[in-house]
């Protein structure tokens, strides 16, 4: 595998040939030096001499034996090395003295032979080493921003022994998930945070408005106001709570589900939004649709969410095109608007929760952030997956992939 492993193994191999030749040379000379001294001894020497020759060639036959059982136990030590370090994910790259790399693992060969992004962190992986031959411990991070985008950890220390230098070693971290789980926590305690305190402040100034003015015509118009804060609060909680549920799988039901009942639920509870904002919503779909095996209120929520998405970021007199396609083993219930698009740097984080392209048509319109994550959530609990298609004012199109139920 690597040369660090293989320079162990001819180290022992070639100790096993040096026994082997140590063990021919002594037999050729105990046949050629017994016979001239059996001529010149007496009887009971020769046979005395011949029972050390044979000590002496048992001694280096168990040798021999306990050479070999070493190069076998250091092939299987070499072995489990090797698969220990192409089990780990993070790469790792063994220089020697001189800075020449003697060994690597199965994770660092894309680093080591890169010719793209990858190759920064090619460069960035021998600089570390340079330093870290110079007895210096060494860590930095590396961004590619080309599609999909990557971040990595390099870091880099000396491998000394008995104070002698001999050489370096540098672990190779992608740590992408790592920073989008960190970028998807931050944001949503930030945007729950908001999202609550923004309806709850208004609440308090209408509430104090309405307490210091008499006037009813006033107080009717600030009580309006105040119950259409209070419904925020209300549905930024409901989509809190559906989420938590879809996560953990609770209350998840295991019926046949009329996918094409699920979309006419779900159009019709869109509708009256819809008609608001002039916006037409065109179905089409076969007439005898196989089942889903799911949750029915599950899956016209997720339904219903890809619609008011849709209808949100649409201009009055657009539509959005509901189609429903079967194969074999998959339904694809597409979602296609005429809206404003998603940017291509967007597009990767869309489903999160609270994350949105347009904060303040998202919020002019009421939305919470939510409805794409619970999308997700629900394809996922049905065996499925949701994507997207879109070019930045040229509309988007959802795609939700969900698994038949072809049994009886």
């Amino acid at each position: 595998m690597t040369s660090l492993i293989v320079g162990v193994l001819l180290v022992v191999g070639g100790a096993m040939l040096g026994i082997a030749l140590d063990r021919a040379l002594l037999q050729r000379w105990i046949r050629n030096r017994d016979p001239q001294r059996r001529h010149r001894a007496p009887g009971g020497g020769a046979h005395r001499r011949r029972q050390s020759a044979r000590r002496v060639i048992e001694d280096a036959e168990r040798r021999m034996e306990s050479a070999e059982a070493g190069q076998v136990s250091a092939e299987t030590a070499a072995s489990r090395v090797e698969a220990s370090l192409d089990a780990l994910e993070a790469g790792l790259v063994l220089c020697d003295r001189d800075g020449r790399v003697v060994a690597h693992n199965t994770a660092a060969t894309q680093f080591l032979q890169a010719r793209h992004g990858e190759a920064l962190v090619t460069r960035v992986i021998k600089e570390l080493l340079e330093q870290a031959r110079s007895g210096e411990q060494a860590t930095t991070r590396v961004e590619l921003h080309a599609e999909p985008r990557r971040s990595y950890e390099v870091r880099a220390g000396p491998v000394e022994r008995g104070g002698e230098m001999l050489g370096a070693i540098a672990l190779v971290h992608d740590i992408t998930e790592h920073d989008r789980i960190e970028s998807v926590r931050r944001d949503f305690v930030a945007n729950v945070s908001h999202e609550l305190k923004t309806p709850i402040g208004a609440l308090s100034l209408l509430a104090d408005s309405l307490a210091a003015d008499t006037d009813p015509e006033v107080a009717a118009r600030l009580a309006g106001r105040m119950q259409i804060e209070i419904q925020r609060v209300a549905n930024t909680i409901d989509d809190l709570l559906t989420l938590a549920m879809l996560e953990d799988e609770s209350g998840r039901a295991d019926e046949r589900v009329d996918i094409g009942a699920v979309v006419a639920a779900a159009s019709d509870r869109i509708s009256e939004t819809a008609e608001l904002r002039d916006v037409k919503v065109v179905v089409s779909m076969p007439a005898d649709l196989a089942p889903i095996r799911g949750s029915r209120l599950h899956l016209e929520s997720a339904v219903f969410n890809l619609l008011d998405n849709a209808i949100k970021f649409s201009d009055p007199g657009e539509r959005v095109d509901v189609q429903v396609e079967t194969d074999r083993d998959t339904l694809t219930l597409s979602v296609t608007d005429e809206g404003i698009g998603i940017p291509a740097a967007e597009q990767s984080r869309i489903f999160e929760r609270f994350y949105r392209v347009d904060r303040a048509r998202s919020r002019s319109t009421g939305g919470t952030g939510l409805g794409l994550s619970i999308v997700r959530h629900v394809a996922l609990n049905h065996g499925g997956e949701v994507s997207v298609t879109s070019r930045e004012g040229l509309g988007a199109q959802f795609n939700l992939e969900l698994p038949l139920d072809n049994g009886d």
